[in-house]
């Protein structure tokens, strides 16, 4: 499937709607982050509250990506993916009738469906379209959706009238992206071979039983904890804190998310280029813990703005490359790559759900200092776990005894 001697040119429309559909699952998301300043009071939230809602779109990849990577295995990932893409058009929509914290909690559930069922595929769609070299380049532009995502919601939110119009924008928004899915997304090129239908325990008891597969879900695990805690909680951090506007919070918080996305298409083409992953994997999370405590502390101006892009392009880099490891583990390949991908974001998700809202805020107590020096040390953490994973560049690939 990834050895056709000339790709389909309609992978890049392939790439496209999946760019889209990532984007649009992303925004809802952190349309709440750049509102806090409204949706706290009005709802009456405590801060425990308010990072779970805020880590509510993660729940369903804790408990559905696994079963999702194996459906998607067995019956094509388009299917899959539309049933999640149906609720989540709901649950965005809807959002603006929440009254309290259960029921925006329940809608922000349904908003990250599509997301989460499409995040846990990812790498299986694109592995049928795109040759394996350049599988990493691929998977930083497709993620480079979910950073551009969080940059238009933060910076844009603050300026919609009011918090309904702002929900109601993202869910036509999501429908729209929907009907694209449904229309032109294909599971595989045309005469490319069929993978092969197995019962739904024969992909899991495969995926579980590979060592690499639960270590890229670990290390991944720890970066969306970081990553959602400081995404969550900087904007209005630096309101309270700073007494910046929340426009201007917002703009801040999405330059993070600006350099995330060059990270993720620039890092991924560099690795391609000269054939390692490595390289691009510890060395940048361990100084991105750096530059992520540095971002909070230094003084709000062009120093602040710099570092923010700094941080975003060191966190941009790493989670592409993790997320092609499935279909170039040489004991999961496109035939496991479905299973192998969810329970990855079953780790992934599980992280960014219970980190923010059972691990740093409760040890942060009130205070964003603590807050984001434990979210710096869950980085460095990433970055270490990344040490004990093989290389797979196309340079130890291309070895006779790689595997």
């Amino acid at each position: 499937m990834n050895d056709l001697p000339k790709p389909s040119p309609y992978r890049w429309v392939i790439l496209c709607v999946m760019w889209l559909a990532m984007f649009i699952g992303s925004l809802p998301q952190f349309q709440i982050s750049a509102l806090a300043f409204r949706i706290i009071p009005e709802l009456q939230l405590t801060s425990s509250q308010f990072a779970l809602i805020m880590s509510a779109p993660m729940l369903p990849s804790v408990f559905l990506s696994l079963v999702a990577g194996s459906l998607a295995d067995r019956f094509g990932v388009k299917k899959v993916v539309a049933v999640g893409f149906a609720f989540s058009v709901v649950g965005v929509y809807f959002r603006y009738l929440a009254t309290d914290f259960a029921s925006l909690f329940s809608l922000m559930v349904l908003a990250g469906l599509s997301s989460a069922l499409l995040n846990a595929n990812a790498a299986k769609l694109l592995g049928a379209w795109f040759p394996r070299e350049k599988m990493g380049s691929a998977m930083g532009i497709y993620f480079s959706s979910a950073a551009t995502g969080i940059t238009v919601a933060l910076a844009t939110s603050a300026l919609f009238p009011t918090t309904k119009s702002a929900f109601v924008t993202a869910g036509i928004s999501m429908l729209l992206v929907y009907i694209a899915w449904l229309i032109l997304i294909k599971n595989k090129p045309e005469g490319a071979p069929e993978m092969p239908r197995m019962p739904i325990s024969k992909y899991i008891g495969v995926v579980v039983k590979s060592k690499r597969v639960w270590l890229v879900g670990l290390g991944l695990m720890l970066f969306m904890g970081t990553n959602m805690a400081f995404n969550g909680f900087f904007p209005n951090a630096l309101n309270a804190v700073r007494g910046v506007d929340p426009v201007t919070a917002g703009l801040l918080a999405a330059i993070v998310t600006i350099g995330t996305m060059v990270g993720s298409i620039v890092g991924p083409a560099m690795s391609d280029r000269i054939g390692l992953i490595k390289p691009f994997l510890a060395p940048a999370a361990i100084l991105g813990a750096v530059v992520m405590y540095a971002s909070w502390i230094v003084p709000t101006g062009p120093v602040m703005w710099l570092t923010l892009f700094v941080l975003g392009i060191l966190m941009g880099v790493s989670l592409p490359l993790l997320m092609a490891f499935p279909m170039l583990l040489a004991e999961i390949g496109p035939t496991y790559a479905g299973t192998a991908g969810g329970l990855i974001a079953t780790l992934q998700l599980f992280g960014a759900f219970m980190i923010p809202a059972f691990v740093i805020t409760p040890l942060a107590g009130t205070s964003f200092n603590i807050l984001f020096g434990i979210s710096s040390l869950f980085f460095a953490l990433f970055g270490l776990v990344t040490l004990f994973l093989p290389e797979l560049g196309v340079k130890a690939r291309a070895k006779p005894n790689h595997n």
